[in-house]
């Protein structure tokens, strides 16, 4: 059995982490690690585990789920197994007590001040500038104008403290 392996990009608000592995990887989050508040599958399908107890929940997650809201995992120990082979890829809060509100857009949007544009996948084009997969910026109060060029876009939002 092969290990899930994770890559992390510290953002000025925010982190951004990829994971990546082959059907049957099994990977482990402790407490003080697991800020993961939305996942994107762009490949494959994983199985996210919690265990409390005697109590133990999975969570099936695929590439045809759309952002997933993972808040529930937050500060909570995971286990992750690859049901598939699979990539995604996770927002991150930097601070436990900020909550994040997270989309993907499929059309043109207003932005606002407290929001972030991440790319999953693709090339989409925004107010005419080709990005690629794994670009952010913080957003603006303005329209912004989406190609999507079949990639895939998530707008985040920090909502307030919890």
């Amino acid at each position: 059995m092969s290990d899930i392996k994770t890559y992390v990009k510290k953002c000025e608000d925010f982190y951004v982490c990829a994971e990546t592995g082959e059907k049957g990887a099994f990977g482990y989050e402790f407490v003080e690690d697991r800020k993961t508040m939305y996942q994107y599958i762009v490949k494959g399908k994983i199985s996210l585990i919690t265990i409390s107890g005697d109590d133990m929940t999975r969570q099936i997650c695929s590439s045809d789920d759309g952002l997933i809201d993972v808040k529930k995992y937050k500060h909570r120990p995971l286990c992750c197994y690859a049901d598939d082979d699979f990539f995604m890829i996770g927002f991150n809060t930097l601070h436990k007590n900020i909550d994040w509100v997270g989309e993907i857009k499929k059309e043109s949007f207003y932005g606002n001040d407290d929001s972030w544009l991440i790319v999953f996948d693709g090339n989409p084009s925004i107010n005419g500038k080709t990005l690629k997969r794994f670009d952010y910026a913080k957003l603006e109060s303005k329209k912004y104008d989406v190609n999507l060029n079949n990639g895939v876009i998530g707008v985040f939002t920090k909502n307030s403290l919890i």
